[in-house]
């Protein structure tokens, strides 16, 4: 059995048959397609069994033990994760695919994707491309479909999260060696996850938009509040146990925590969480100061006042109304 889909999935009725429909009608199909059914209320699990799929029903218990849980009962060479609101393109597992089997040694593979939202726009031809981190491992790419991807010596190979899990495939065996998913973690555990994997084997990082990456309400952008929060757990857990990451990353995250309060603070401005922002801010400033993280600061300390406040949903009303902003 050469592919197993795992699709973990909470309260999924309304976007799961498009979801299903992709991974079924794929050129190249799956061997088999697994939802994780995460202890949902809704008609989640009826709709996987009315196509087809094997049904493994669980208490809820988040999306790592989800997808952990699928991992173990798949029977596929290679897994394919989607989640239960995303799309794949008919070739996606084809051109997977084939570019593990050129590549002719363990490893795991992503692909480039586009974003949607709730009205069906195209937002981006290419989401890694817009990746500063991506592109600073993926260097020069022009005429090139296929990047390897793979530890050299002390430089990082995923300075930041950039792989949605629905564009991976991975050998199943190297999977269950590295330990799945940290169910531990509440945030960033795909991130953790691929930097243990990034240790022993490399990736192929695949230049063509084969996910359809699904944004909605449900995915508040408080969401990317957390996300980056995250990362300081995941940050401390590679300071903890250096030897079962990438050497580069370790080095890198234990030298860049500036930058994480820093991005965390812009991300709590934009919502207009102030008061963390200023906390943030302080901290980046704190541990190396520099004249952005001062600024910062600052201009949080004033927006953060009644009537910078004021000031701060006006600008922001207007911003939001600008031409071509959706």
């Amino acid at each position: 059995m050469k592919v197993s889909v795992v699709i973990p999935a909470y309260n999924a009725e309304r976007f799961l048959p498009e979801t299903l429909r992709s991974v079924f009608e794929q050129s190249t199909p799956p061997d088999e397609v697994i939802v994780v059914d995460d202890g949902s209320s809704d008609g989640t699990g009826a709709v996987a069994r009315s196509f087809g799929a094997t049904v493994i029903a669980l208490s809820n218990g988040g999306v790592s033990a989800a997808r952990n849980a699928g991992s173990r009962a798949a029977r596929g060479e290679y897994i394919a994760f989607l989640d239960a609101d995303d799309l794949w393109t008919p070739d996606k597992l084809r051109v997977q695919l084939d570019a593990l089997d050129t590549l002719g040694q363990p490893a795991f593979s992503f692909t480039d994707y586009r974003m949607f939202d709730e009205n069906g726009l195209r937002k981006c031809e290419s989401q890694l491309l817009h990746h500063a981190a991506f592109r600073r491992v993926a260097g020069k790419i022009a005429g090139r479909r296929d990047i390897l991807i793979a530890t050299r010596g002390k430089r990082p190979v995923l300075y930041e999260s950039y792989i949605p899990p629905s564009a991976v495939m991975v050998r199943r065996a190297d999977l269950i060696a590295a330990g799945g998913f940290d169910e531990t973690l509440v945030a960033a555990e795909d991130y953790e996850l691929f930097l243990r994997l990034l240790r022993s084997v490399p990736a192929v990082a695949v230049m063509e938009p084969l996910l359809l990456y699904r944004q909605h309400a449900r995915q508040a952008t408080a969401n990317a509040t957390e996300m980056k929060a995250g990362i300081f757990e995941v940050a401390r857990r590679v300071a903890a146990a250096p030897d079962r990451y990438p050497p580069g990353d370790a080095a890198y995250l234990a030298r860049t925590g500036y930058l994480r309060h820093y991005r965390l603070g812009v991300q709590q401005a934009r919502l207009g969480f102030f008061n963390d922002a200023i906390v943030s801010f302080g901290r980046s400033f704190s541990e190396r100061p520099t004249l952005g993280a001062g600024a910062a600061y600052t201009a949080a300390r004033l927006f953060g006042s009644g009537p910078g406040r004021a000031a701060f949903a006006f600008v922001r009303g207007l911003w939001k109304k600008r031409p071509g902003r959706r």
